[in-house]
């Protein structure tokens, strides 16, 4: 712990008091430390604590007065823990954890009144934020049950954005984007529920779902269609997906049951995956030896570096569309575009630029050399139905 504070004790001095203030918690370096309650004048004793124990932390998370006394049994030293360094942590957790952790702090409290003979009535204290948060983590849990229904349901389905050579103006392949449509017909936005998702072990069921629906989708645009052998689809997969053991073997299997080949489907990541440890970044290099050709994603708006691209086994860069957006009026936002543009091409990576709403954007993305792109000026994410119509000359742009 850099510039941790450290306090030492001599056997049998009092730490803290029941009652007092919680500043700071403590972590034992050395000797023993006892928790203990005073009832009639006489110490309970809770329990001994030994090196690589926590204590003092309950008052710090819920602002509540400290509930036991601590002493110490030897010489003692402990490493402070800061209110700012725990609450910072806690406060990144998941809401539905600081609930279960809310829980435990209030059944340990309630124990320690039975202990003084004190009634339970007088613990209950009203606290706006803890309410707050509450409300929070039960509102997620309410859509976390939601999510699964819908998957039990088959609610979640794929909307196809068509992506196209920006030379010819020809469809070469299509990103596929879920889409919740409940049974009752209402359409919920991705922005209510992806970022829950993404951080839910049903990431994993949906993510494999919506592979399944990609291949079983191409099948059928194959038989519909008179489409190019280098027709794919661009899926989006998590981290968390490329970090389960088994994402390969799933992968596969829902392949081989439609036996299109690996390189018709692209694998769309962002640079958060390396995140995700060694075993993500193996089923990275497991896929790419299969046939499956790897995008990355939102490159240049979260925490990239450069080793990223020179480190995943990539195919296309994409450039987002914050950037494709502004550049015709930010120069800092065309430079970047210029810079990914260089980049790609010195690292042998195909472009594809999204967010494109406008010809002028797409006839200056063309200039640069982007290959690809997709975005409202050609279509948005449309359903199945819809993407197949896509391909009548009448539905296509027209070049001026």
């Amino acid at each position: 712990m850099l510039g941790k504070q450290i306090r030492t004790f001599e056997a049998n001095e009092i730490i803290f008091l029941e009652g007092q203030a919680g500043d700071c918690a403590y972590l034992i370096e050395s000797g023993r430390v006892l928790v203990f309650l005073m009832k009639d004048g006489v110490e309970v004793p809770l329990k001994v604590l030994g090196k690589g124990e926590i204590f003092g932390e309950m008052s710090m998370i819920d602002a509540s007065p400290r509930s036991a006394s601590c002493r110490t049994l030897s010489e003692v030293r402990l490493a402070t823990v800061t209110k700012e360094q725990l609450l910072d942590r806690i406060q990144s957790t998941d809401p539905i954890v600081r609930l279960l952790m809310r829980a435990l702090l209030d059944r340990l409290r309630l124990q320690n009144d039975g202990i003084r003979g004190k009634s339970t009535s007088d613990s209950v204290v009203h606290n706006t934020k803890l309410e707050s948060e509450t409300q929070e983590a039960l509102d997620r849990l309410d859509l976390e049950n939601r999510i699964a229904r819908a998957l039990d349901a088959k609610e979640f389905v794929p909307y196809y954005q068509p992506i196209y050579d920006l030379n010819s103006q020809e469809v070469v392949g299509c990103e596929a984007l879920i889409r919740w449509n409940t049974s009752d017909g209402k359409v919920i936005p991705p922005m209510a529920f992806i970022d829950i998702l993404e951080e839910s072990p049903l990431i994993l069921d949906v993510g494999q779902h919506m592979i399944e629906c990609c291949f079983r989708d191409l099948v059928r645009m194959q038989n519909d269609l008179d489409l190019d052998s280098d027709f794919f689809i661009s899926v989006n997969v998590s981290g968390r997906q490329f970090a389960d053991p088994s994402f390969v073997r799933n992968l596969e299997r829902a392949r081989n049951e439609t036996q299109i080949p690996a390189r018709r489907l692209k694998l769309e990541v962002t640079e958060r995956i390396m995140t995700e440890g060694p075993q993500a970044i193996q089923t990275l290099q497991a896929c790419r030896a299969l046939g499956y050709k790897m995008a990355i994603d939102d490159f240049g708006t979260g925490f990239s570096s450069l080793q990223y691209l020179a480190s995943m086994p990539l195919h296309d860069l994409k450039v987002d569309r914050s950037f494709v957006n502004q550049m015709m009026t930010l120069e800092r936002s065309l430079s970047i575009v210029k810079t990914l543009i260089y980049l790609a091409n010195a690292l042998n990576l195909n472009l594809i630029a999204e967010g494109i709403e406008t010809r002028d954007q797409l006839e200056l993305l063309n200039k640069m050399g982007v290959q690809m792109g997709q975005g409202f000026y050609f279509s948005k994410p449309v359903p199945y139905d819809d993407f197949i119509n896509l391909f009548l000359p009448a539905a296509l742009p027209q070049a001026a």
